[in-house]
């Protein structure tokens, strides 16, 4: 069971320790940021602390993307290690957020989904514009637009735009 009531757990024991495996229909990512085919494992520590408690997730798994540049699929590890801080919604009208409570995740009560911080820390890691390989030339790799040599040839789209010089 991923919904961990922390008041319960912490009433009995001083942290807590799992080790979770979660397929691709437990972890719903949205289409177009990427598609889970195998599945993820994640170990969790939760350890209470003054302001809430401190949840450090160790992820392993990989996420299918499409290049932003080629338009190819590939797999990217999204292996890591995070600590996080998780609490209740502050009682306070207005806050003023500092740069640690960037790290900070609001629960409402004492439950909190492993699933759900797992989606986030996995959408967190997708990058914006995600390259095959950092030194992609874009679609074809060049290959369908200019042909095997680059230099000596010329894009055909752009032929049409030679009747448009003045004579």
């Amino acid at each position: 069971m991923t919904i961990l009531n922390l008041r319960e757990i912490f009433e009995r024991f001083e942290s807590f320790e799992r080790r979770y495996v979660l397929g691709p229909e437990d972890i719903s990512l949205p289409t177009e940021l990427g598609d889970i085919k195998e599945p993820i494992e994640v170990r969790v520590r939760i350890t209470k602390e003054s302001e809430g408690y401190k949840v450090f997730m160790s992820i392993s798994g990989s996420v299918e993307l499409e290049c932003s540049r080629c338009l190819c699929i590939f797999t990217k590890d999204i292996s890591q290690e995070r600590t996080k801080l998780i609490g209740r919604y502050p009682r306070e009208e207005s806050l003023s957020l500092r740069e640690k409570d960037l790290e900070f995740s609001f629960i409402e009560g004492d439950t909190v989904d492993m699933k759900e911080l797992l989606r986030e820390e996995i959408i967190l890691s997708v990058p914006m514009k995600p390259l095959c390989k950092p030194d992609c030339i874009g679609i074809g790799h060049g290959a369908l637009i200019f042909g095997e040599d680059r230099k000596s040839s010329k894009d055909p789209r752009f032929a049409i735009l030679k009747t448009l010089l003045p004579k």
